[in-house]
This record gives structure tokens, C-alpha cells and sequence, in this order.
């Protein structure tokens, strides 16, 4: 097993409206970069559009490059990423976030197509690794990115439906992936294939991981039927367990995780977090110094955990470009 960790580098406050983007976190960054080279951990720094115009950005992420010590791959957010449509849920810095899988084909291919240009444009690679804004994605977005020479994409979140989450008015909603598991797949196309390594998420008490059928099953009926409620109240909260730091996560949380992933044989265990949490002030999580020291210890905590357990870490692309079918 390995592990992928992964960052989605993105602007400060994606949830503030109407004021200018800024991206202050990106400062804190080397800081995570540090924690990293320590304990040999390779990140994949999955940036949005904005990030690539940032002077700050584009250096300390080439230097991480052509070190070796890092990958630089694509986060699209559909509100930042042109081309912006006069039309409510379209323009930049709207208050809504539209998912990438509502958008009309068109315009998720020139997104697409316009992100990979600029990344290429600013860090002087070929971005090969992708993940969805809001985990907005579907097979016509996989059929998009093989057109432009990605490898792998990790925006599905197993037993989780986004479908309750607005995003363009009058839209369908983020996409349901409770059916889904951690295991990584592949989409086949005339042209090529793009590999899917989900975001993990597991369920980790029994009687939710004995079998993924009947996770599946709870998942889709819990909020609408009274005995699953209650078995959820009083012995299922906050089940499934993801691998991404909450302020309310210890080790103990991860090493349950990662254990989990160990008894299925999983080949990858995916990390993630957002670029804004690492700063105080830029993030809904982690808001104040304290909460981000207590951050980078759990990190820290994560990665002798992963060491003592010889699990290797990879980029996204290095996973990709080793696996086989």
C-alpha cells in the first residue's frame, strides 16, 4: 500500500463572496513542504487557476518540481476558471459554486482545456493529475481529461452523495458517489484511459464494513428511515471515517483508517486537505494559531504513522504510471 497526499492549492476564503481572490495561504506552504522532505513524504500540489498567476506560487512550486520533491497537477473550480458566462452561476466571483459536472459540455472542455494551458504556462510542465472543485465529476469529464493527456483524477468520494449540494440554479446538484468504493478503477475510451483513485473514505465499525453492499445500502437509506437514524446516533456517527484533518481528528482516527485500508488490500490510501487550512485567517477550518500548530503536529503524528508502517508515499502521477490493470 502507498499513499498519495494531496493538496488542493487554492485561494483563501472560497466561501466569502464578493471580494477579490487572494491567495495569502500559499506563504504557509513551505512550511508543509518542510514537514514533508522530513519524513519523505512526495505531496501532489493540485492547483487552481488563480494559483498559477500568483509570482510566489510559481516559484517555490518550480523549485519543489525540479526537485523532485513534489508533483504539481490540476484543481478546477468552476467560479475561477474562465471562460466566465454573463449568466447567474457562470460569472467569477458569483455566490454560487457551480460543480464542473453541471456544466454544459462545452464549457467544461474549454475550462478544462484553459486550466491545463495556464498550469503549463506557469510551472513549464504538463499537468497529468486531476481533481473537481466540490468533487464535480463524471465520465464526460473523464472523457475530457484523457483528450488532454491526463493520467488520473482523484475526485470521488466513495459513500458520499453530493447530490443535496446546490451549485448552478436551476442545476442537478454535485454528483452521488455512495455507490462507489476506494478501490481504484479505470474509464476506457477510444483514445486512452484515465485512472480513478478515489479520496479515501471508509466505513470502519461493524456492521458497515463487513460488507460494501450493505454499507451501500445504509448510506442511501439512513436519512430517511428512523431505525437507521438511530443506529447511526448511537453507534455510527460519523461513519464513514475520512483521511483528512478535522479539527476534531486524532491519530487515533487515522491509524483506525489506515488499518481498515490494510484488511482490503487497498494499493493507495489518498490524503487530503486544503492549502487554505494552513494558514490562520484564510480557511472555515483551522482558523486561529493554535488550531494550525495543532495541525501540522497531527500531520507530523500521520506521517511517523505511515513511516512506521513502511507505506511509501507517490505522487498521483508516479501511482498512475505504475500500476497495471
Amino acid at each position: 500500500m502507498k499513499l498519495l497526499f494531496t493538496i488542493d492549492t487554492e485561494a483563501d476564503n472560497q466561501w466569502v463572496h464578493g471580494c477579490e481572490l487572494s491567495v495569502k495561504n500559499i506563504q504557509a506552504v513551505p512550511r508543509l513542504q518542510n514537514l514533508c522532505n522530513k519524513y519523505k513524504i512526495k505531496p501532489t500540489y493540485l492547483v487552481t487557476y488563480e494559483i498559477c498567476t500568483d509570482d510566489f506560487s510559481k516559484e517555490i512550486f518550480k523549485e519543489y518540481i525540479n526537485s523532485g520533491r513534489a508533483e504539481i497537477g490540476a484543481h478546477l473550480h468552476s467560479w475561477t476558471t474562465p471562460p466566465y458566462l454573463d449568466i447567474e452561476g457562470y460569472r467569477f466571483n458569483d455566490v454560487h459554486h457551480s460543480f464542473l459536472s453541471e456544466m454544459p459540455a462545452d464549457i467544461m472542455r474549454e475550462k478544462i482545456k484553459n486550466l491545463t494551458s495556464r498550469i503549463e504556462d506557469s510551472f513549464e510542465i504538463k499537468p497529468l493529475s486531476f481533481r473537481s472543485g466540490r468533487y464535480g465529476f463524471d465520465g464526460e469529464i473523464a472523457h475530457a481529461l484523457v483528450d488532454h493527456s491526463y493520467l488520473v483524477d482523484s475526485s470521488v468520494t466513495p459513500f458520499t452523495s453530493w447530490s443535496r449540494h446546490t451549485g448552478l440554479p436551476g442545476g442537478k446538484g454535485g454528483p452521488d458517489f455512495i455507490d462507489k468504493t476506494p478501490e481504484p478503477r479505470y474509464y476506457h475510451f477510444e483514445n486512452g484511459s484515465l485512472m480513478e483513485i478515489p479520496a479515501t473514505i471508509l466505513p470502519t465499525r461493524y456492521p458497515l464494513n463487513s460488507k460494501p453492499g450493505f454499507a451501500k445500502y445504509y448510506y442511501r437509506n439512513v436519512n430517511r428511515n428512523i431505525l437507521l437514524k438511530a443506529v447511526r446516533k448511537f453507534w455510527l456517527k460519523r461513519q464513514p471515517v475520512w483521511l483528512r484533518p478535522f479539527e476534531w481528528t486524532n491519530i487515533e482516527v487515522f491509524e483506525e483508517i489506515v488499518n481498515e485500508a490494510e484488511k482490503l488490500k487497498l494499493p493507495y490510501i489518498v490524503m487530503w486537505l486544503h492549502s487554505s487550512e494552513l494558514m490562520p485567517g484564510t480557511s472555515i477550518y483551522w482558523r486561529d494559531e493554535n488550531a494550525i500548530n495543532r495541525l501540522f503536529r497531527l500531520l507530523e503524528q500521520f506521517f511517523t504513522l505511515v513511516n512506521s508502517k513502511n507505506i511509501e508515499s507517490v505522487t498521483m502521477k508516479e501511482a498512475a504510471l505504475n500500476c497495471t490493470e
